[in-house]
């Protein structure tokens, strides 16, 4: 009985209608965004090196020195850092002096007694007022005074023109002192005497045509060497002919070709040369074509010379040509010149000054009576100084005054002792070339 319930069950269930059901996703309508694709990349590594190829190339070419041998751009660089420093060290040396200089002054201001005379500009200073409706007697009677103050007057421009005549009488004669010859094709020109010269007489005075900072001991700095260069390149616009002509070396070495004979005669032999003179006077030129062919045909012009090798070429010109133009600066014999300086110091190119050749003193300007051995060779014939001093008080500062030594006969090479060891030459002076072969004080 039970076995045919459930199977009547079980019929009814199976033919009774099952509802549909719904299946519920809990999922909106929107989809949301979807997740952006991986982009791969090359990586840091390919782009940092993908980088270094130019930076090679840049840091290569900077680093190779040019085919003149001028230094390298990084080295030029360098070279400037290094010149800040002493630029800096030079700054505050000059920064200290003046300091020094300035406190030094106010010392010697508030310290000096001053003067209780108070000097009158005009006399009428003593009574001031209106020349109009003057009662008699109102005003004192100055014509003392008046004469005391014009005689004070009359004294002191008398003095002043006794001073200006004791000057004058020591200055160079103004007529014909010098003259430009060629000594030798190694040597090139000298200066030659246009007449006969006393001892202790003044020959020129001249100015000079360039002037920079120069330090024996420091020649290698870069500043000092931009100051040259530029010292001579401010003399080459009004100056041109007269230095290529005269230094055609140095000329040479800034591409320029040395001039003809034809167009340096009319240098030579005109009166531009001597234009620096301020006594004496430029007497012409004795160099013959022949002699300044023989000079100039070693001389090569530089083709596009560098800015570094021009500032090697005045750095060399200053050290052989250049002029001490520190204050009572003086030479031309044995232990006559200033000590080496510490710091850079004004040094002056002169136009004929600096064409006076090197001649060494002898070991001895005797030699003894009843020998049949040539005469020994007297040495230097003149000295310079810089500015005025001793007897030569009529010399403008930085200027230059050649001094006879001993009498110069005419025609004869004005020269002087350098004092110099090392002269960076064969000397040929009349010193050296004496058939005895050692009157020379430097060997």
């Amino acid at each position: 009985m039970s076995a045919l319930r459930q199977g009547a069950a079980c019929v009814v269930r199976r033919t009774r209608t099952t509802g549909v059901r719904n299946t519920r996703s809990y999922a909106s309508g929107s989809h949301g965004h979807h997740e952006h694709t991986v982009e791969e990349s090359f990586g840091p590594g390919f782009y940092l090196a993908f980088a270094a190829i130019p930076v090679s190339v840049f840091v290569y070419q900077i680093s190779r020195p040019a085919k003149d041998g001028e230094l390298t751009t990084i080295g030029k660089w360098l070279e400037k850092a290094a010149d800040l420093s002493k630029e800096w060290e030079q700054k505050n040396h000059n920064t200290t002096a003046a300091i020094e200089q300035a406190a030094q002054d106010r010392l010697l201001f508030q310290t000096v007694k001053k003067n209780p005379h108070i000097e009158l500009t005009y006399p009428e200073t003593f009574q001031h007022g209106s020349p109009y409706n003057v009662p008699a007697g109102h005003y004192v009677n100055l014509d003392k005074v008046i004469a005391h103050y014009q005689q004070q007057h009359l004294d002191e421009e008398a003095r002043k023109a006794k001073k200006l005549a004791s000057k004058a009488d020591n200055a160079p004669k103004d007529e014909s002192a010098v003259r430009i010859g060629f000594v030798s094709a190694a040597v090139g020109y000298g200066l030659f005497a246009a007449r006969d010269f006393k001892k202790d007489e003044f020959i020129f005075h001249e100015a000079p045509i360039m002037s920079a900072l120069f330090h024996e001991a420091d020649s290698e700095n870069m500043g000092l060497m931009r100051g040259q260069l530029a010292a001579y390149r401010d003399a080459m616009p009004e100056h041109f002919g007269q230095l290529r002509v005269a230094y055609p070396l140095l000329a040479a070495c800034h591409g320029v070709q040395p001039a003809s004979f034809d167009e340096a005669d009319v240098i030579l032999q005109g009166n531009t040369l001597g234009k620096f003179l301020i006594h004496g006077r430029y007497a012409g030129s004795t160099i013959t074509r022949e002699e300044y062919e023989a000079f100039t045909a070693r001389i090569q012009a530089a083709e596009k010379p560098s800015d570094h090798s021009k500032r090697i070429a005045c750095r060399n010109f200053f050290r052989h040509y250049a002029f001490d133009a520190r204050k009572d600066s003086q030479g031309g014999l044995p232990g006559k010149s200033k000590p080496i300086a510490t710091q850079p110091h004004n040094a002056c190119i002169y136009l004929l000054g600096s064409l006076v050749n090197h001649c060494c003193t002898p070991k001895s300007q005797r030699r003894p009576k009843n020998t049949e051995e040539p005469q020994v060779p007297e040495g230097p014939n003149c000295s310079w100084r810089i500015g005025p001093q001793g007897l030569a008080k009529f010399v403008q500062k930085k200027h230059i005054c050649v001094q006879a030594r001993r009498d110069i006969e005419e025609g004869e090479q004005l020269t002087w002792d350098y004092g110099k060891h090392d002269l960076g030459f064969v000397c040929e002076c009349s010193t050296c070339r004496h058939p005895t072969g050692s009157n020379c004080s430097l060997m």
